[in-house]
């Protein structure tokens, strides 16, 4: 009789799972791992649900950035799968070097007090190469502003997932760059003199693309970890320590691709000033970029 009545408790939870609504507007964060074109999206979805979900997503940033994407799911027990479609993308809006994603949800439904929650991962693929992953990240999603603001408040130092650039404390750091790094020695390639305290590192293969990985260092701290180098760029957005003039950023060789050595362009974009630079790693030898940081002066 105890197991007839688990059986019939079990069943009941399932039904549950399979009856919650999620239907109607939600409205919350989307963040991209190290190595995508920017760490946090604002994020939309407009729901409807009969047996199945359908409806569409909408992610944005700023005027620059806004990607409007039809998708369908289901709930599967306690999960809730969302699909966009390749077939379904009616907005398209990115800076000239960036290709969408069509992003796959794998999200769970909670409530806490008065405020619903949509919680989970995305996984995707390239607009134009489907073979092409994008670096995953995680979402949130409230019904109303009031809690996506109460989550953001609560979640504050772990609503983006990267790792953090600088470390605030009163005096600046004192950084040694004359050390070997990670059983290699670095090797400078050049100097930059750079004015603009955030700066983007964009980085694609050069030549021929042959499976060439790197991880990306700044001040021996990780800014992003095994970046596969291809023709489409891998975008590092980041912002230097202004109490520091001289920085230095690793590019660390995970392997050596198809043919050695490990080689790709790096282009830093410092506001409207770009600087290219060949890069050129192994085993033995890391290639180190040096940024020098002055800030323009007022008039």
């Amino acid at each position: 009789m105890r197991w007839l009545s688990l059986c019939i408790m079990l069943l009941l939870n399932i039904q549950a799972s399979f009856s919650q609504n999620i239907e109607g507007k939600w409205l919350g964060k989307i963040t991209q791992q190290p190595g995508g074109y920017s760490q946090l999206y604002d994020l939309e979805f407009d729901l409807s649900q009969r047996k199945n979900i359908w409806g569409e997503s909408y992610a944005f940033e700023g005027d620059s950035i806004r990607i409007r994407i039809g998708l369908s799911g289901y709930i599967d027990k306690d999960s809730i799968r969302l699909n966009e479609s390749l077939g379904w993308i009616r907005e398209d809006k990115v800076p000239f070097t960036w290709i969408p994603c069509v992003k796959q949800f794998y999200l769970a439904y909670r409530k806490e007090g008065d405020f619903e929650y949509l919680e989970g991962r995305w996984t995707g693929f390239s607009k134009d190469d489907s073979r092409s992953p994008c670096y995953p990240g995680k979402v949130i999603l409230s019904r109303s502003v009031e809690g996506l603001n109460k989550f953001l408040e609560d979640h504050r130092d772990s609503v983006v997932i990267t790792e953090p650039l600088v470390t605030a404390s009163v005096a600046a750091p004192v950084l040694d760059f004359t050390s070997d790094f990670l059983n290699t020695e670095p090797k400078k390639v050049t100097e930059i003199i750079v004015h603009q305290p955030e700066l983007q590192i964009q980085l694609v293969d050069y030549m021929k693309v042959d499976n060439d990985t790197v991880s990306v260092y700044l001040n021996r701290n990780l800014l992003a970890k095994n970046i596969r180098i291809s023709k489409r760029p891998a975008l590092l957005n980041f912002r230097l320590d202004t109490r520091i003039e001289f920085h230095e950023v690793l590019l660390f060789a995970e392997n050596l691709g198809l043919v050695p050595p490990n080689t790709s362009e790096l282009i830093l974009v410092d506001g409207e000033n770009r600087h290219r630079v060949m890069i050129v790693s192994d085993k033995e030898k890391t290639a180190a970029v040096y940024l020098r940081y002055k800030p323009k002066k007022k008039s």
